[in-house]
């Protein structure tokens, strides 16, 4: 989801596929790799989420069939652990994933931990390609294990009418939280008996839920002498005098920010833009 700032112009962008099939892939400068996945994760005794590696992701008509293809040679490559290798599909995506790890946030630093396995897993895999040295999964990264979305079809954001709505909400994956699309879905569902024109958007490791539909005219004029600053319009405005909908709740708390003076400000609910937008 992104903050609306101002209206601006769509574009729109093609991605070309070549697969190869074969008999297994061919590790370049990479070793073997082997082992129970997510050992390391133990250590700090976390619960939740559970982490994979996304080898590649494709979207288009032929994703799902050139994705399998791909999943059936890694499984056959030395090294692989075949039970891992997974295919998941979503929203018009299809990946393909290996491995399963537990990561925790140390929260001293606020970083998060590699597991020793996932870090070997991760290079094994950048390396693999075929016999003229094309690495297949260069891109390849750690990623939050994909979900099935949740919540009722007629309420997906991807699905509404207009440019932009207000975000009210946001719930994201941790380390002891996995059930964010659930939690997404089940708030909208409130709002929704509530009487509100409520949606809901997922993401691979957080979802959204908004409130109505707008389209240009979301933004008011700025005050005067302040054209820096964004103004909602009257409609909006009113929105977010409501209790539910005044602030950008994550994971079902206000979040706030800290001022210089040491002050602390809710961060408010705020318009973003609408995915896929259609037009009335």
């Amino acid at each position: 989801m992104k903050i609306a700032n101002r209206p601006r112009k769509k574009t729109a962008s093609a991605t070309l596929v070549v697969c190869m099939l074969g008999v297994f892939f061919v590790p370049f400068g990479g070793c073997v790799s082997g082992g129970r996945s997510g050992g390391a994760g133990a250590l700090f005794g976390t619960t939740g989420a559970e982490w994979t590696l996304r080898c590649i992701e494709r979207t288009g008509p032929s994703r799902q069939t050139q994705i399998a293809q791909l999943a059936e040679t890694l499984k056959r490559t030395p090294g692989i652990r075949a039970a891992e290798v997974f295919v998941f599909s979503d929203s018009g995506k299809t990946g393909l994933y290996y491995g399963r790890y537990r990561r925790a946030t140390d929260f001293k630093t606020g970083r998060r931990d590699i597991p020793a396995q996932m870090r070997r897993d991760l290079n094994f895999i950048k390396q693999l390609g075929d016999g003229n040295g094309r690495r297949f999964f260069m891109a390849a990264m750690a990623a939050r294990v994909p979900t099935p979305n949740a919540g009722n079809p007629a309420w997906d954001l991807n699905g509404a009418t207009g440019m932009f709505t207000l975000q009210v909400a946001a719930f994201e994956s941790a380390d002891t939280f996995s059930e964010f699309k659930q939690a997404a879905a089940e708030f909208c569902e409130f709002l929704r008996n509530k009487g509100y024109e409520a949606y809901y958007h997922h993401a691979d490791a957080s979802s959204v839920v908004t409130v109505g539909t707008f389209g240009k005219d979301a933004f008011g004029p700025a005050p005067k002498g302040k054209n820096y600053l964004i103004q909602y319009s009257t409609e909006v405005a009113k929105l977010q005098q409501d209790e539910l909908l005044k602030y950008n709740h994550v994971n079902g708390g206000i979040v706030y920010v800290i001022g210089e003076d040491g002050s602390r400000s809710p961060v408010p609910s705020f318009l973003v833009e609408i995915p896929n937008q259609k037009t009335p």
